[in-house]
């Protein structure tokens, strides 16, 4: 498996969350953990990034937390779970989403509510907007969560909404244990298209 440095988890932070996803999430922050690889997220103690930042410490791995002083009052109760040089406080929400971008290798989106879209969509505008370059992005599609997610980029492809080349570093995984053989294939698609393009 090529070596990832670090990446990025976004999913919902409230408590209210369905325990069917905690197990799951816990599995991803182990994984990340076991591989060695640094889970960039946006803080949090509860709900799922708290499952996911559970189970990069059950593993003893590292966290990068981005947050703004309003939502580290929001999502954390006891910000003494955290090292202080894993929490980062940047000014506001564009920024802490632009980093979080930036430090990762790949993008893992688990179950969340508007602000997990919110990062989905700004992450997939500043790719058509030649912002940022493309990166995997990997939807954890745990109980079926996204499944109206898949339909929904069929439909917008159907319509003609989107085109291929702006959903061809998305793909979706039912497991953790799926991951980081889903961010190889979105890569060995993502060079060949690069082979394509210079050789046209």
């Amino acid at each position: 498996m090529k070596k990832y440095q670090a990446i990025t988890v976004w999913a919902g932070a409230s408590p209210s969350i369905s325990s069917v996803y905690h197990e799951p999430m816990r599995r991803v922050g182990e994984l990340l953990a076991e591989n060695n690889i640094t889970m960039v997220y946006g803080i949090g103690d509860e709900g799922m990034m708290g499952c996911a930042f559970q189970g990069v410490r059950n593993k003893n791995g590292r966290v990068i937390g981005i947050t703004t002083e309003k939502l580290l009052d929001l999502q954390c109760k006891d910000r003494t779970v955290f090292q202080p040089d894993e929490i980062t406080v940047v000014p506001d929400l564009t920024v802490r989403k632009r980093k979080m971008m930036a430090l990762s290798d790949a993008l893992l989106i688990g179950p969340g509510g508007w602000g997990t879209l919110d990062e989905v969509s700004d992450f997939a505008v500043s790719i058509q907007t030649k912002e940022i370059s493309k990166k995997p992005l990997i939807f954890l599609n745990f109980n079926h969560f996204w499944d109206p997610m898949i339909n929904l980029i069929f439909n917008m492809l159907q319509e003609g909404t989107l085109n291929q080349d702006k959903v061809d570093y998305i793909d979706f995984v039912e497991t953790p244990e799926e991951i980081f053989e889903a961010i190889e294939k979105v890569e060995n698609r993502l060079e060949a298209a690069k082979i394509v393009g210079r050789t046209m």
